[in-house]
C-alpha cells in the first residue's frame, strides 16, 4: 500500500496486493495488477446491511467500474439512478475527494 493511499470502510483486499491508488468502500479489490473484484456481500451482511441497501450498492458500483463512463460522469448517473443513503453518500464522497484516483 502506498503511503498515502486510502482504503474505504467494509473493503476486503487479496493477500499479497500491491496499489498506489485509493480502494473505494464496501468492495472486494484482487488480482495482479489490482483491480476491482465486486462488492463484499459476505461482510455486509454479516454488518447486517440489508438486501435492499446491497443492492443499491451493488448497482452504485455497476455504474462506476462497468458502464464505460468516466468517473465524474458516472457518479452523476449515480446520483439520479440510485436511491440516495449515507452509505451512497459515503461512497460517492469518497471517490470525490480521492487524491490520487481510484482502482479500476
Amino acid at each position: 500500500m502506498h503511503q498515502f493511499c486510502r482504503v474505504g470502510g467494509y473493503v476486503m483486499v487479496q493477500g499479497g496486493s500491491r496499489f498506489s491508488k485509493d480502494i473505494p468502500p464496501y468492495i472486494i479489490a484482487g488480482r495482479e495488477p489490482i483491480a476491482y473484484a465486486g462488492i463484499n456481500i459476505v461482510g455486509l451482511r454479516r454488518r447486517g446491511f440489508s438486501n435492499e441497501l446491497i443492492e443499491n450498492i451493488h448497482n452504485t458500483y455497476r455504474i462506476i467500474y462497468q458502464s464505460g463512463m468516466n468517473v465524474t460522469d458516472a457518479l452523476e448517473q449515480v446520483r439520479k439512478e440510485i436511491p440516495m443513503s449515507k452509505e451512497i453518500e459515503y461512497i460517492i464522497s469518497f471517490i470525490e475527494n480521492s487524491q490520487r484516483g481510484i482502482i479500476r
